[in-house]
């Protein structure tokens, strides 16, 4: 399988301003405070903690801590968004990747987190790759800093998206596309997200969390062509 990662230029500046400025493009509704100190105490690793894994139609969406009604410290999820019909190559399947830390997502006893960093892996499956070229790319907005990388691992070739300095709260979306050179989209791609999070404070907390999943788009896909 050959993967080309694309990626257009963004800001050069990492600065607090061009953060919000970014940030507020993203999510309308979505608060995005910069924060200071992370509030963890040098010497220690991050809590690990589990996630609940959500998969519909489209969608997978992983949010953590697990929970019942209440909300927790925040959530990933790769969605499905349409096939291309205006790319050069037809049957591109558009995503989004999304990390939401504190901000709307989060209560008591939750509030007050901010995402340090995340990486997203995205990728068919490896009886795919085989078979079929395919080319993945992510489109603006970007991220300041963020780092794209080809990576192989289980058979698979995943597209590797790392976002290593955040610290803010709110909702980062990066739009994703695969591009499977006209040929018959796959019916599934497997996905998988790390996050590390902390609250500032002298009694603050850092936290990590990593989970993986399976993106069926049986449903949402025409694969007949």
């Amino acid at each position: 399988m050959v993967v080309t990662i694309a990626m257009p230029s963004g800001p050069d500046s990492t600065d607090g301003t061009t953060r919000r400025r970014l940030l507020a493009g993203l999510g309308a509704g979505v608060a995005a405070t910069i924060g200071g100190c992370s509030g963890r105490i040098p010497g220690t690793g991050p809590a690990h903690i589990e996630a609940e894994t959500f998969a519909e139609s489209g969608e997978l969406r992983w949010e953590y801590p697990p929970r019942d009604d209440a909300d927790g410290i925040g959530y990933a999820a790769v969605e499905f968004d349409r096939v291309l019909s205006e790319s050069a190559e037809p049957g591109s399947l558009r995503f989004t990747l999304n990390s939401t830390v504190g901000g709307l997502a989060a209560s008591e006893p939750y509030r007050g987190y901010e995402a340090d960093w995340f990486r997203f892996r995205v990728g068919p499956p490896a009886e795919y790759a085989t078979r079929h070229t395919v080319r993945m790319w992510v489109r603006p907005p970007t991220w300041p800093g963020v780092r794209l990388r080809y990576d192989r691992r289980g058979g698979r070739s995943d597209l590797v998206v790392t976002a290593p300095d955040v610290h803010t709260d709110g909702t980062i979306t990066f739009p994703l596309v695969l591009d499977s050179g006209g040929e018959t989209p796959p019916d599934r791609v497997h996905c998988a997200f790390t996050v590390q999070a902390s609250r500032p404070g002298a009694l603050g907390k850092t936290v990590r969390v990593s989970d993986s999943g399976t993106l069926d788009l049986g449903s949402v896909v025409d694969r007949s062509t």
